[in-house]
C-alpha cells in the first residue's frame, strides 16, 4: 500500500507539472494571437497608405485604374501596389523575407522620397 500510495503521489505531482505546463503555452498563445493582430493592423494601414499614393500617382498620371493581371513585363509599381490585397501581401513577402524591401521600396521612390522613408 505504501508504495501505491507513492505512485499516486508521482502521478499528481506530474499531473500539477503538465496543468502548468499547458497553462503557461495557452497564455503564451494568447500573446502571440494579439501580437499577430497587431501586426495585421500595421500592415493594413500601411498598405492602405502606399496604394492609395499609388492610385493618386496613377490618376494624376492619367493611367488606366484598372487592375492588371500579374505579368513581369508589368510596372513595379502597378505590380506591387496597385490594389489592396497586392499591397498587403507586398508588405508581407518584405517582413517575412520573400522580397527585398530595396526591391519594393523603388517603385514608390519615383512617387516621392517621403514614402520610401
Amino acid at each position: 500500500k505504501v508504495i501505491r500510495l507513492i505512485r499516486v503521489t508521482r502521478i499528481i505531482r506530474l499531473i500539477r507539472a503538465l496543468r502548468t505546463l499547458l497553462h503557461q503555452v495557452m497564455s503564451a498563445f494568447r500573446s502571440l494571437i494579439w501580437a499577430l493582430l497587431l501586426l495585421l493592423i500595421v500592415i493594413f494601414l500601411f498598405a492602405v497608405l502606399f496604394t492609395q499614393a499609388t492610385t493618386a500617382h496613377r490618376m494624376h498620371e492619367g493611367v488606366e485604374l484598372e487592375p492588371v493581371q500579374f505579368d513581369v513585363a508589368v510596372d513595379p509599381l502597378i505590380m506591387y501596389w496597385s490594389t489592396l490585397p497586392r499591397s498587403m501581401y507586398s508588405l508581407f513577402m518584405s517582413i517575412t523575407g520573400g522580397i527585398s524591401w530595396k526591391e519594393l521600396a523603388h517603385p514608390l521612390s519615383d512617387l516621392d522620397q517621403a514614402w520610401v522613408v
